[in-house]
């Protein structure tokens, strides 16, 4: 069965964001943060392409920093596990990324609602994208992910990279809570996420992207939370890990990357975050 409806995508924020990895580096000024030649060919079996509307309104704010929210935290998640060598790496919320595992030398296990996956698979084998890892259905933030992934092959002792990006704003504050405490993980694991910051501690750009992305999700894929830094590391200790590193999502790339943009634009609403088990 072919894939091409944009309405009947069953998730609009995984579309959407492979959307904004492919487009920067077809819309955006060199050096790009990443090239993401997947996200690029699987875009391309949807009709009209969601890439066209950046194509066609690149300096847009809301695809502006959708680009650029994007790409930084998939450059980060690269950069981590690169650093870190995990003998494993599951993925939360895979939706149709496969930039993050495709260096990643171990197994992988993409976690999502069992539709996602589904249409994850039928993207991929449409587009000619390999579509590498095991698929674990799973509704998040039911109880019991660890079971289902051991189920599904995964080694509870070998340490693991868990990458849960673009997924917190999308569960209740007690729903993280209950996440990151179930995922109890050996020594050398490590957990990279990223979070909202609240309007408070964001600047205009971040308030104004915040409040764009509320008005058109309406019901369909809304916000749910939104974390301090201080707030994130008190709830990271409760739940057994300890935080590593929480930088703006910004300061991934060198101050002189944003000033050779046309259309990019640093902003304050991104948190990115790395933890490890609590020892």
């Amino acid at each position: 069965m072919e894939v091409t409806s944009l309405s009947d995508a069953p998730s609009a924020t995984a579309l959407f964001s492979a959307a904004a990895r492919a487009a920067h580096c077809l819309v955006d000024d060199p050096p790009q943060v990443i090239i993401d030649h997947d996200a690029v060919e699987l875009c391309s079996v949807f009709t009209p392409s969601p890439v066209e509307f950046h194509l066609s309104f690149p300096a847009e704010p809301v695809l502006v920093a959708a680009r650029g929210s994007a790409v930084l935290r998939a450059a980060f998640a690269r950069q981590l596990l690169a650093a870190n060598r995990t003998a494993q790496l599951v993925l939360l919320g895979a939706g149709l990324d496969t930039f993050v595992a495709a260096e990643f030398s171990g197994p992988v296990w993409l976690v999502d609602r069992p539709a996602v996956l589904a249409w994850r698979h039928q993207v991929c084998t449409q587009a000619g994208v390999a579509d590498i890892g095991t698929p674990v259905p799973f509704a998040l933030p039911d109880a019991g992910l660890l079971p289902a992934l051991v189920d599904a092959g995964w080694d509870p002792t070998a340490p693991t990279a868990v990458i849960a990006l673009g997924l917190s704003m999308y569960l209740t504050e007690e729903q993280n809570r209950a996440l990151l405490a179930s995922l109890v993980l050996p020594p050398g694991s490590l957990l990279l996420m990223d979070v909202l910051l609240p309007d408070i501690a964001a600047d205009a750009a971040g308030r104004d992207y915040a409040a764009a992305i509320c008005a058109r999700a309406g019901n369909s894929e809304p916000w749910l939370s939104r974390f301090t830094p201080a707030g994130l590391a008190e709830l990271l200790v409760d739940c057994g890990w300890t935080l590593r590193e929480s930088r703006p999502e910004a300061e991934q790339v060198p101050a002189l990357f944003w000033q050779r943009q046309s259309h990019l634009r640093p902003m304050r609403l991104v948190e990115l975050v790395a933890a490890v088990p609590r020892s």
